[in-house]
């Protein structure tokens, strides 16, 4: 706590922080200093996720991107660090960023990029994804960050991380939440298959169902799906028909 009430010291106070990270085992940590010396040439970043468990953390899509690139990400698993991460917006000249941020700058594949839909076909996508989501995202956008993973929930930039939101909600019950903007994989075979039904019947109920589906399992991935009920019986009929 001495981060946010002792400023005369929270230089030496930020140097005692450790967290667990993406090149620690479970329940080691590391220092920033630590992280900074392994950073990768050309990174100028130091990357966080917040997660009730580590094993949550290691689940998030998010994830994906900085594993595929061996970036390193703080792995912020104890209650304390929403408070102590808040206070450390920058160490040294480095940026402190939450990989759920939505304006990350990060590189896109480009053997994963021609793996992807066509840009005309991608916004055909993201436009139908909007016109049935509505007023519940922010924005939904084609994703540089997903690997495996058919899309994910992202922070904008007004947003908190998922786990901040946790312990808002913890503090008042009353604490909606903000809006936020899902990302697609245009790359996963999902997305192309809805992308090849909407081509071939725009009214197929089928794809308006996929959309909601995706969308609350990306919230259930976040700890915010509030219609679990819906969630399993919508995934019941899509199964029905499958099995068709």
């Amino acid at each position: 706590m001495g981060l946010n009430a002792d400023r005369e010291n929270r230089e030496k106070l930020v140097e005692l922080l450790r967290y667990e990270s993406t090149k620690t085992e479970t329940g080691a940590v590391t220092s920033l200093a630590e992280y900074v010396s392994r950073m990768k040439e050309g990174q100028d970043t130091i990357y966080y996720l917040l997660a009730d468990h580590r094993e949550v953390a290691e689940r998030n899509p998010n994830l994906e991107y900085f594993k595929k690139n061996d970036l390193e990400v703080l792995l912020l698993v104890d209650p304390v660090d929403v408070f102590t991460i808040a206070s450390v917006d920058k160490y040294g000249e480095k940026p402190v960023i939450s990989i759920e941020k939505a304006d990350l700058d990060l590189k896109e594949d480009a053997e994963e990029k021609g793996d992807s839909l066509a840009e005309a076909e991608a916004n055909a996508l993201v436009e139908r994804f909007k016109a049935v989501l509505g007023e519940k995202v922010e924005d939904v956008i084609v994703s540089k960050r997903l690997v495996d993973s058919a899309a994910t929930l992202v922070v904008g930039n007004t947003g908190m991380d998922a786990q901040m939101e946790r312990m808002m909600k913890l503090m008042n019950q009353d604490y909606a939440g903000a809006r936020k903007i899902l990302e697609i994989n245009t790359a996963h075979p999902l997305l192309k298959n809805l992308s090849a039904l909407l081509k071939a019947d725009g009214d197929d109920a089928r794809i308006e169902q996929a959309v909601l589906q995706l969308y609350e399992g990306a919230l259930l991935i976040d700890g915010n799906l509030t219609t679990p009920a819906a969630f399993v019986a919508r995934m019941t009929e899509l199964m029905v028909d499958a099995t068709k």
